[in-house]
């Protein structure tokens, strides 16, 4: 199993890398990833290449036998080469031009940027297309979002005559006959930027300035989301292609986990493996266990393989102020529940922190002077511990019954028009693992695209952009014994972000057996309470008013005027059942309902009860189940197990229940 470090040679003194290697080496550290920022040290001036300090860097690294991730640096464009193309600076959707400074401040649109990336990425490979320390190829770093230049209007143009074939059809699948907006030629399509209406915009419940509060055709705005994403995509693609003609080495990207500007599941195909950057408390947020949870099964999903961890928190970091320091244990926490959802690489952010640049406060493993303290030890502490037990994890597999649906063209319809202020596509989602992973149970967060076949149960939520294909693969998969739970907002759209005429819930009416008679979109602090089978809930954000039409209701609104009419029902079709959840629910209430089908369907959970704050998953590996228990609370846990197991690192037996310690993390072999 790799373990290791983002290291930055070009920061400090050549006398120092082979201290830091030999740390590196004693703290069991066997790779690092190098050069993703370093363009403008190996291109210092047109078309004149240095590796020589690279070279050199890697060389120390080999003296001590740790392996090197290769980075291509075009996230960061040397000021000599915007300088000689102005022109190549990105523009916001104000027109604004965003200028030098600090990083992806390029159009990846732009042709001769483009020219100029796929010359550093071919220089790189051919240079090291021999060197046997080199591992790995990372892409860039971490894609962004969109821009709104003239080099975008120009490929948006072509992208969408190939999508479409006539203005006509396009023009038909926009319905831009409302307000005029027609279309006579390609010419004449524009961006989605700042228009003469965004000056009284309602915001949107996106909270985001990529989408709201920009008040264009739907259709307009979704078909450049899609653009942005596979212009993205064919970016990376070029840089690969590069690297190909020289090498046969795996190429990664690093992904942002629950970023949603692009399409991972298009970006992650022409890549070998995924890796991501996981940040779970820093000076923008302090996540939540299940949302990074959720996240790295989202990266598991891409490919429906394990992954690597590219950047891992190791301290404290931001950068204009930090976040809170990670306590003794954290890290060694955050590690291990990597390796529980499908890491199987293990880098650290970063070997030191830097004394120069925005991100002086973007701690690492050493502090500023470079001495090895507390984080050190801890980091030496997991690096002992693998090596022992890598070999549980290196092409292991994780037991998850149920698939949760993520859908990035959903996500772009919901965030431009979010129905209610309050709703999030994302937040639902959220919701909905939280509610199913604190049962202990594990879960793939997937495409649509993915075989549905392996799961009991099929979580869409809001599933609004549908079509005949979509429709017809839930059907298979529920007439052959599957189980499918759609909620309120899902069929109501086509895929190129047009209201349906089908009777809501669209092309899932006959699956889940209710047709819709009208929806009430929760505002001004209104809630409407909710009573069933499960017990009681509220709802604040939305509510469906139901019909049925073949499904038994689960639980019915207990308030206001559709008092007595179904806010929850089931539906048997074929050998399987579709669940319609008709409005959003309190906490409690999810965790009651999703309890109870859970149930239903007879899904294995990996504990006996749920535990707040403890995480517990099932793993296997050539025929050795496992279990991994891990405590995110700062206080002891009595945790009752299924039988008996044996700690894989102290190796003992443990009878039917474990204690665990703050931050603490087990791996239990099944006896």
């Amino acid at each position: 199993m790799y373990f290791g470090v983002d290291y930055y040679p070009e920061h400090w003194p050549e006398a120092r890398w082979s201290i830091d290697a030999k740390m590196m080496r004693e703290a069991h550290i066997n790779i690092v990833r190098l050069a993703e920022f370093a363009w403008a040290k190996m291109e210092p001036e047109e078309g004149t290449y240095d590796f020589t300090w690279l070279d050199r860097s890697i060389e120390v690294f080999s003296k001590e036998k740790i392996k090197i991730v290769l980075g291509t640096p075009t996230a960061a464009a040397p000021k000599w080469l915007m300088d000689k193309y102005p022109d190549m600076y990105p523009k916001d959707v104000y027109g604004l031009t965003k200028g030098f400074g600090t990083r992806r401040h390029y159009c990846l649109n732009h042709p001769v940027y483009r020219h100029y990336s796929k010359q550093i990425a071919r220089a790189m490979a051919e240079h090291y297309k021999d060197n046997g320390n080199i591992v790995a190829w990372q892409i860039d770093n971490e894609f962004g979002g969109a821009c709104y230049c003239q080099s975008d209007l120009h490929a948006f143009r072509i992208w969408l005559r190939k999508k479409y074939g006539t203005i006509d059809k396009l023009n038909q699948e926009w319905g831009a006959i409302f307000w005029s907006q027609t279309y006579r030629t390609w010419e004449e399509i524009i961006l989605p930027v700042y228009s003469s209406s965004d000056g009284f915009s309602q915001s949107g419940g996106g909270g985001n300035g990529m989408s709201t509060p920009f008040n264009h055709n739907p259709g307009l705005q979704l078909d450049y989301q899609r653009f942005f994403s596979d212009a993205t995509a064919d970016y990376q693609r070029l840089q690969i292609e590069e690297i190909r003609a020289f090498s046969s080495l795996p190429i990664t990207h690093n992904l942002m986990g629950h970023f949603n500007e692009l399409n991972y599941f298009d970006l992650g195909k022409d890549l070998d493996f995924i890796s991501w950057d996981n940040y779970p408390n820093n000076m923008w947020a302090k996540s939540k266990p299940t949302n990074t949870a959720m996240a790295h099964d989202l990266m598991r999903g891409i490919k429906n393989s394990n992954f690597w961890m590219m950047e891992q928190q190791s301290g404290p970091c931001g950068w204009h102020s930090m976040g809170d320091t990670p306590e003794p244990g954290q890290v060694r926490l955050w590690t291990y529940q990597a390796i529980a959802h499908g890491a199987e690489a293990m880098v650290y952010f970063r070997w030191r922190a830097c004394t120069v640049g925005i991100e002086q406060y973007w701690h690492g493993i050493l502090d500023h002077d470079g001495l090895g303290r507390r984080r050190y030890r801890e980091v030496k502490q997991i690096g002992q511990e693998l090596k022992m037990l890598s070999s549980l994890f290196v092409d292991a597999k994780n037991a998850s019954p149920v698939a949760l649906i993520k859908s990035y063209d959903n996500v772009w319809s919901h965030r431009a028009q979010p129905h209610n202020h309050k709703f999030t596509y994302g937040g639902l989602l959220d919701s909905y693992y939280k509610a199913v992973a604190n049962q202990h149970i594990g879960m793939d967060v997937t495409s649509v695209e993915n075989d549905f076949t392996p799961y009991k149960l099929v979580i869409m939520p809001a599933f609004n952009l549908m079509t005949e294909e979509i429709s017809d693969k839930c059907k298979t998969y529920v007439k052959n014994g599957g189980s499918l739970l759609i909620t309120f907002r899902s069929g109501t759209r086509t895929w190129n972000n047009q209201i349906t005429t089908l009777t809501f819930p669209g092309l899932f009416r006959e699956l889940a057996g209710v047709e819709l008679e009208e929806f009430d979109s929760i505002n001004f602090g209104r809630t409407v309470t909710i009573d069933g089978s499960f017990g009681e809930g509220t709802s604040s954000t939305w509510c469906d008013v139901l019909k049925l039409t073949g499904a038994e209701a689960l639980a019915d609104y207990d308030s206001h005027y559709y008092k007595g009419t179904p806010a929850v029902t089931v539906n048997t079709f074929g050998k399987g059942r579709v669940y319609y959840v008709a409005c959003d629910l309190n906490d409690e209430a999810m965790s009651s309902l999703m309890g109870l089908i859970v149930q239903r369907e007879q899904i294995s959970t990996c504990l006996p009860k749920s535990y707040e704050g403890v995480e517990a998953l099932e793993r296997s590996k050539d025929g050795q189940s496992y279990l991994m228990v891990l405590n995110h609370q700062n206080a002891e846990v009595t945790v009752e197990l299924n039988g008996s197991y044996r700690d894989a690192l102290s190796e003992t037996d443990v009878h039917n229940q474990i204690v665990l310690a703050p931050y603490a993390a087990h791996v239990l072999l099944k006896i």
